[in-house]
């Protein structure tokens, strides 16, 4: 199989970056502080390095297809975070929830993380985002 540099740089980095938070997650919880997460971030992207080498095979990364499908996505995720924070502003509003500024930060983080990755996959799945 043959590949081209700018895939093997790209791999080589992603595992490199690995690498080193794991490392530095390490070394920082055997100093004593709480730093797993870092260790954590850094298997993820030794994960996500790997299986984009291993799925892409001779396929570009990118094209015009994905470009559109990874904007579209992104708008989309933009909206329903948007639309999650009117509802969380509103239930506080009216008295439902009284969640602390973090609570409720976090909650549109992980939401609009979510559903981007989730509009990809779907978008993805059907090929196109002019289709329906």
């Amino acid at each position: 199989m043959k590949m081209n540099n700018m895939k093997m740089s790209r791999f080589l980095a992603g595992m490199l970056l690995g690498a080193a938070l794991i490392a530095a997650g390490l070394l920082l919880s055997l100093l004593g502080y709480d730093a797993l997460f870092i260790a954590a971030g850094g298997v993820a992207a030794l994960i996500v390095a790997i299986v984009r080498f291993w799925q892409r095979g001779d396929q570009p990364e990118k094209d015009e297809r994905t470009d559109k499908i990874r904007a579209f996505s992104l708008a989309y995720s933009w909206f329903a975070s948007i639309i999650l924070s009117l509802v969380i502003f509103c239930a506080v509003f009216m008295g439902i929830i009284d969640p602390s500024a973090s609570t409720a930060l976090s909650a549109v983080i992980y939401i609009m993380t979510g559903s981007a990755i989730l509009f990809i996959i779907v978008l993805n799945r059907r090929g196109d985002v002019g289709r329906s």
